[in-house]
């Protein structure tokens, strides 16, 4: 298996708990677009914060993930690049999509499929491999996917989310 990442980053000051809804992405921020031909397994998530200007200030985040059963329209995406400098080829799915005219389709509420929480002074690093599986499979006619977007309080102003993504096809 091939492995690849991509990186984001949010718009500032993202909305807290304000789901996305037609073509308005609110608290969204990336969806993880998976293939409708190859399975795909995310093996890490690293999630940080970044102030305009000096450190960030100390408060409680939380960005949900949510898995999504259609890719929605997408106008802006960071495609996967392979971690191997070698491997020439490019992913088979689409990479980060960071923005929509259509928002991708999902159940926006609670329970989520994970919610991870950290302070806007840390960096969240979530390893998944051995045991720990965390899988998009695909689908014929839509790109299921998994959704990031900010639940809970609103990130400040000028702080933006980076989230990078490294999955294996």
């Amino acid at each position: 298996m091939a492995r690849y990442f991509s990186t984001v980053e949010s718009a500032a000051a993202l909305p807290g708990s304000s789901a996305p809804s037609g073509g308005t992405a609110n608290s969204l921020f990336a969806n993880l677009a998976g293939s409708t031909t190859m399975p795909l397994k995310v093996r890490r998530l690293t999630i940080g914060v970044r102030a305009g200007v000096g450190a960030p200030t100390s408060q409680q985040m939380t960005v949900a993930l949510v898995r999504t059963t259609a890719r929605g329209t997408q106008t802006s995406n960071a495609p996967g690049k392979a971690m191997d400098g070698s491997n020439t080829s490019t992913a088979f799915s689409p990479g980060l999509d960071t923005a929509w005219s259509a928002v991708p389709t999902a159940t926006w509420t609670a329970p989520f499929f994970d919610e991870y929480s950290f302070n806007t002074q840390a960096t969240l690093d979530l390893p998944y491999e051995l045991l720990e599986e965390l899988t998009v499979a695909p689908a014929a006619s839509n790109a299921n996917g998994l959704a990031f977007y900010n639940v809970g309080n609103a990130l400040p102003g000028s702080h933006i989310y980076t989230l990078r993504v490294e999955w294996e096809e």
